[in-house]
């Protein structure tokens, strides 16, 4: 029976050295991570300057980005990253995510609004909620009418 000595070099067929299959893993990682930030619906960080701006995507779904952008605060973020006043789509930031029932791609498009409006915009929306549970806790629906619950004289707490 011989001995059962195997050559320290000695690999199953086709498969790489251990020092080879790390370095490519390195490279393969280096190579994802150095072209788009983290995520499905990345874009290049270049572009982003999150100290001025708040950034979303909009979906192209009808009359949305139109609403957005010209009755709201939101800009478009162009592909330079610099403000222009372009008509045309394909020199903005987009990315397909779905399709239209006509089997036509569906893009969002990274729009951007300054930080300050997003910020007094979103004060103004709590002042709102807020006011509606002060509503409810007095017993009053969200028009002010008082609903024909029992409500005890303390009011409601939640």
């Amino acid at each position: 029976m011989p001995e059962n000595t195997t050559h320290p070099d000695k690999r199953g067929v086709g498969r790489p050295r251990k020092e080879e299959s790390a370095k490519r893993e390195h490279e393969r990682r280096r190579r994802k991570s150095a072209t788009q930030t983290p995520g499905r619906l990345g874009c290049d960080p270049d572009l982003l300057d999150h100290n001025a701006y708040v950034y979303r995507w909009i979906n192209d779904q009808p009359g949305r980005v139109i609403a957005k952008t010209k009755h709201d605060d939101w800009d478009m973020v162009p592909q330079n990253g610099e403000k222009e006043d372009s008509t045309e789509l394909g020199d903005f930031v987009s990315v397909v995510v779905g399709t239209l029932p006509d089997g036509s791609p569906k893009r969002a498009y990274l729009c951007r609004k300054p930080r300050e409006f997003y910020e007094d915009d979103k004060a103004a929306e709590q002042a709102r909620l807020d006011d509606e549970l002060q509503q409810l806790r007095r017993g009053h629906d969200r028009n002010g009418a008082a609903q024909s619950d029992y409500v005890p004289n303390s009011g409601i707490r939640i």
